[in-house]
């Protein structure tokens, strides 16, 4: 699994100017430089976008799902970062029966900061859209409040700490 999200990362890491870019929300791209070097959570397929994405987490992340959080009833430690990547798919022309990641499409990620982002339960979110024509990020949004759809759409696993991912175990 490291070595699949490395040649993914490939693809996915920001160019220098890109690390700066903040999200209305506060969060700057640049808090999760390194992040191609981070471990592979799971992977999510979209068929409302066509997009496939990798999940993939921080240290403190992996470190809580390891210990069954957030099914054991448990939340995760605050610094706990979760990045999704997306891509556009094609064919492999080697295997056409198969399909494989194209495009990068977005880079998105929330931090559990309790203190910063109480009216989201602890959790701050931000998006980066990847525009392929001018090869650079662009930040989601004009205010905070744009990023209140990620907040309600993630109330629907409240139980788990508002986050979708399922670990997957690697045993």
């Amino acid at each position: 699994m490291r070595k699949l999200l490395l040649s993914l990362g490939v693809g996915a890491v920001a160019f220098a100017g890109d690390w700066d870019l903040e999200a209305p929300t506060g969060l700057k791209f640049g808090l999760i430089k390194g992040y191609e070097n981070w471990h592979v959570v799971a992977t999510h397929f979209r068929t409302d976008k066509n997009e496939l994405r990798y999940i993939i987490g921080n240290d403190i992340a992996v470190k809580a799902y390891k210990r069954g959080v957030p099914l054991n009833g448990q939340k995760f430690p605050e610094g706990a970062i979760l990045v999704k990547i997306g891509y556009s798919l094609k064919k492999n022309p080697a295997f056409p029966a198969s399909l494989e990641p194209n495009v990068i499409q977005r880079v998105e990620f929330m931090i559990k900061d309790s203190k910063r982002f109480k009216d989201s339960a602890g959790w701050g979110f931000a998006r980066f859209v990847y525009d392929a024509k001018a090869k650079r990020y662009k930040v989601f949004g004009k205010s905070a409040k744009d990023y209140m759809q990620c907040f309600s759409c993630h109330q629907s696993v409240a139980k788990k700490d508002f986050v979708f991912t399922d670990y997957v175990k690697r045993k």
